[in-house]
């Protein structure tokens, strides 16, 4: 017959507070929430048992039970080079594109004061969030993949997010040049591949090294990641956009139309 409940309310009774470790195989009969919640889904990287603030002090005594960096560190050396090689030719190639949808969306409908105030505010936010959205997203979730040295990883997250800025300055290029504005003078086409397309790749590298700075947090400490991280350069990059773009509205004023 299983033990009979301790009846004593006193916190000194919980199980973190008692002398010796939680034996988990009863947790069942402890009723602890850790080990009723079940076994770890293999893609739940960041709820591990293993990392709840009452279990890690005795971290080490729980044996095949693996925490948030321990899934990193397995799963990092079980990810051969090529699949890295290939995650990241796939984020460059899907990133440029999927930001210049995102920036025709975000663009849907505004005309007049308010397509200037779109061109000016929301695209720079739009287009320089999902220009990084794929490598941040692949942080977050899965960043065994990167190259594991931090000085490696963090130059590959660099990397695709100026070779995504360009791809998305090419294709936006050609849009304007050959379907928006196919009867504009060339001084248009000198303004977007010469001004607007490295604007376009330097913000995308500024937004990429904050989701660098995410990544190495996450490899240096073993811990999920944190936006917070990212977040200041990424709302650089938005501001260096935004202002291109406005600049590039006050010249249409003035009888230039340079483009955005």
């Amino acid at each position: 017959m299983p033990a009979k409940p301790d009846d004593d309310p006193s916190v000194f009774r919980e199980p973190h507070m008692l002398g010796q470790p939680l034996d988990l195989s009863k947790g069942d009969a402890l009723d602890e929430e850790p080990a009723r919640g079940g076994p770890i889904e293999p893609d739940d990287n960041d709820n591990s048992v293993r990392d709840e603030p009452s279990l890690r002090w005795q971290a080490d005594s729980l044996g095949g039970i693996e925490g948030f960096a321990q899934i990193v560190a397995a799963r990092r050396a079980a990810t051969p080079a090529a699949v890295r090689a290939l995650v990241l030719v796939g984020l460059v190639l899907a990133s440029g594109p999927l930001a210049v949808l995102c920036a025709i969306w975000s663009q849907l409908g505004a005309v007049g004061g308010a397509g200037y105030f779109a061109v000016a505010f929301t695209v720079p936010v739009v287009e320089e969030m999902a220009k990084v959205a794929a490598v941040l997203w692949l942080v977050e979730r899965k960043p065994w993949i990167l190259p594991g040295r931090l000085l490696a990883g963090s130059g590959a997250i660099i990397a695709c997010g100026a070779a995504s800025g360009l791809l998305f300055g090419a294709i936006e290029n050609l849009l304007y040049i050959h379907v928006y504005f196919p009867d504009a003078g060339p001084e248009l086409a000198r303004w977007r591949w010469m001004v607007t397309m490295p604007m376009h790749a330097a913000c995308s590298t500024i937004a990429a090294a904050g989701v660098a700075v995410m990544w190495r947090r996450v490899m240096r400490e073993g811990t999920p990641a944190r936006i917070a991280d990212a977040f200041p350069w990424i709302v650089a990059a938005m501001l260096i956009h935004g202002a291109n773009n406005a600049l590039a509205i006050l010249l249409s004023v003035f009888g230039v139309e340079p483009g955005s």
